[in-house]
């Protein structure tokens, strides 16, 4: 049976990270020839994106099978919830939908439950380390969970090395392949959105949810240490998030009387324009697996300075594209910041190695190549 139409089961609605890289696989899976249908949680923003490329859509209230640890008796009725919403969704999809099923996201097992009483071949698409980057307990222990994932699946997609490399000690490793994703800017954004740099011999922007695992504070530390050396930096942190580790950074700033050097601007449409306008872009998370602001910071000819962990590794080049530092070491990373204020020019050059990277490493063309020369390598999904 050749692949022609495909179920997409989604994490939820929002437009985040593992959303963004689902539109670009419906849209890769599109240009391939096949149909898709796309299930959801509930109606959100990524509904509009669906209606903008056509893309059918269905509502299936299914919940999470991994999270921040909760009781058992949470546990339990999400579990049986999820159980009872599959069996349910086995008669609200239209079964001549679908000849694969994808679950874009280790956070649902759902679609991989639906396409086994379906008898349709699975495939998960993971974009989480799980534990590792945002501190996710599976309700039904890890161990068992993973072995859920290996036996319901004929492939496991990986967004990156790093991913599959976690993943490998549960899941047989010969079912496991990473695809970097295609990341484009667009060029309508408004760059007057972003203030002006002001007097500052360097911006540094540092992008992304303010959460614990984020690490925005390595950032505001290293401003602090370059200021105590007399050279004066300045900082933007961009993005909402948790309001408690708000607090805790704004009370960072004000502890270390960095007003002046930073300046937190929330939640904001497009952080392009904060990218573009700065001089470099820092990237301090726990572990990452494959970050968008990165490859953003890049495709708009910006060097980035990220923590030596997960994914980031594979973004970055030391010295060639940007640079890395160990993670929680603010001293090293604001030797790395004063290095770019020090070379200009050597700023400038990894910038434009930064852009070229990106325009030719993840590319719309290359990522439906790959994804159709790992697709139909299965002689299972063609014949």
């Amino acid at each position: 049976m050749k692949i022609q139409k495909v179920c997409f089961f989604l994490p939820s609605s929002n437009r985040d990270g593992a959303e963004l890289c689902g539109l670009e696989c419906l849209e890769a899976l599109k240009a391939l020839g096949m149909q898709c249908h796309v299930i959801l949680p509930k109606k959100g923003p990524l509904v509009a994106d669906l209606e903008t490329r056509r893309i059918s859509y269905q509502i299936i209230p299914y919940k999470v099978w991994i999270e921040p640890p909760i009781p058992v008796w949470k546990r339990l009725i999400f579990t049986l919830w999820n159980l009872f919403i599959t069996y349910l969704t086995v008669f609200l999809v239209d079964r001549r939908r679908c000849d694969l099923v994808i679950t874009n996201t280790v956070n649902i097992f759902v679609g991989a439950l639906f396409a086994k009483l379906w008898g349709r071949p699975h495939i998960w698409y993971i974009h989480e380390f799980g534990y590792e980057d945002h501190g996710w307990r599976f309700h039904l222990g890890e161990k068992f969970s993973l072995w859920v994932m290996d036996h319901t699946s004929i492939l496991c997609l990986a967004c990156s090395q790093a991913v599959a490399h976690k993943y490998q000690g549960s899941i047989q490793p010969s079912k496991i392949h990473h695809l970097y994703f295609p990341i484009e800017v667009d060029p309508a954004y408004d760059l007057e959105a972003a203030p002006d740099k002001g007097p500052f011999p360097l911006t540094c922007a540092i992008v992304g949810r303010l959460q614990e695992g984020k690490r925005q504070e390595d950032a505001i530390r290293a401003i602090g240490h370059l200021r105590d050396q007399g050279i004066n930096v300045q900082l933007w942190v961009v993005g909402g998030g948790d309001p408690a580790y708000a607090e805790f950074l704004k009370n960072l700033v004000a502890e270390n009387n960095l007003g002046e050097q930073v300046t937190f601007f929330g939640q904001v449409d497009s952080a392009i324009p904060y990218m573009r306008k700065a001089d470099v872009v820092l990237l301090c998370s726990r572990r990452e697996v494959f970050a968008r602001v990165v490859v953003e910071a890049m495709r708009v000819g910006k060097p980035v300075i990220g923590s030596r962990a997960g994914g980031t590794v594979e973004q970055i080049t030391d010295g060639f594209n940007g640079f890395l530092y160990e993670l929680g070491n603010y001293k090293e990373l604001a030797t790395k910041i004063k290095y770019l204020i020090d070379h200009p020019e050597m700023a400038r050059q990894m910038g434009e190695n930064a852009r070229k990277w990106a325009q030719t490493t993840l590319t719309r063309e290359r990522y439906q190549n790959d994804l159709a020369r790992i697709l139909f390598a299965d002689r299972s999904l063609i014949t």
